[in-house]
């Protein structure tokens, strides 16, 4: 059995969601003057609407049919529908714990491709006259957050080279890969390789990697369903002294008194 455990976290739970469609013509107006009482997603089913804030980087906002907008809790605004019929579908959500991504703290049109089929998601219970579970809208909003965070969490223009190195290490970590192979999935020689990987990462690869073995390690030992020896070896590790050592450099104890 080969376990793979992805080591960031996530920053944020969420809970109380709600979906909300709505239609007006042009010139309705509405305001939240003391703020907006939870986060929202806002899609322009149809139409075109100007989102005018109190405060904030951008004062106005104007989306139109096919547009996700996203407003955070207490942010003040007014919204004006510029057309007749214009259609709004809103997916609204609280955060249980932790805090948004900094893309997210302030007013912003979100780019995404395939904003119309996540929106859409979240209304086809009612559409087909199912009834409504907490778990399907979580999903919903937690893929809908997923795919907005890899559109706007992306690496720097510089190091976009290095994301088939990133991904090929943080998929299989246990293999034992030479470096040239991970410059050769990147296009680039292994010395450059090397510089721009450390100038990133502020690591090597091969201390990148291993960092990532060690988080691994961490979680099949904390399971209890591995020894010490099956939890190195599954994660890469031939050299039992040498994964106690780098163990213990990075957690402060043996592996043992996991």
């Amino acid at each position: 059995m080969r376990f793979q455990y992805i080591s960031e976290q996530p920053r944020f739970t969420v809970r109380d969601i709600d979906v909300v469609d709505v239609a007006r013509d042009k010139n309705f107006s509405h305001s939240y003057r003391t703020g907006r009482i939870k986060h929202g997603f806002i899609y322009t089913v149809q139409g075109q609407i100007c989102y005018s804030f109190v405060s904030g980087e951008e004062k106005k906002i104007y989306a139109k049919t096919g547009e996700l907008v996203f407003v955070p809790k207490n942010c003040a605004y007014t919204g004006t529908y510029l057309e007749d019929g214009t259609e709004l579908k809103i997916v609204q959500f609280e955060l249980a714990d932790g805090t948004l991504p900094e893309y997210l703290l302030q007013p912003k049109r979100i780019e995404l491709p395939d904003a119309a089929n996540l929106i859409e998601r979240f209304f086809l219970l009612n559409k087909n006259g199912l009834e409504a579970h907490p778990f399907y809208y979580l999903s919903g909003l937690y893929e809908l957050l997923w795919k907005i965070d890899g559109a706007y969490s992306s690496i720097p223009k510089r190091y976009k080279k290095l994301r088939a190195a990133l991904g090929e290490m943080s998929e299989r970590y246990y293999e034992d890969r030479p470096i040239s192979y991970y410059a050769a999935l990147c296009g680039m020689s292994e010395v450059n390789f090397r510089r721009l990987f450390r100038d990133y990462t502020g690591k090597t690869p091969v201390e990148y990697r291993n960092d990532i073995r060690l988080e691994n390690a961490a979680v099949l030992l904390g399971s209890g369903e591995y020894t010490v020896s099956e939890a190195a070896e599954s994660c890469g590790f031939s050299n039992l002294s040498f994964f106690t050592r780098l163990y213990k450099r990075r957690y402060g104890h043996t592996p043992k008194d996991e």
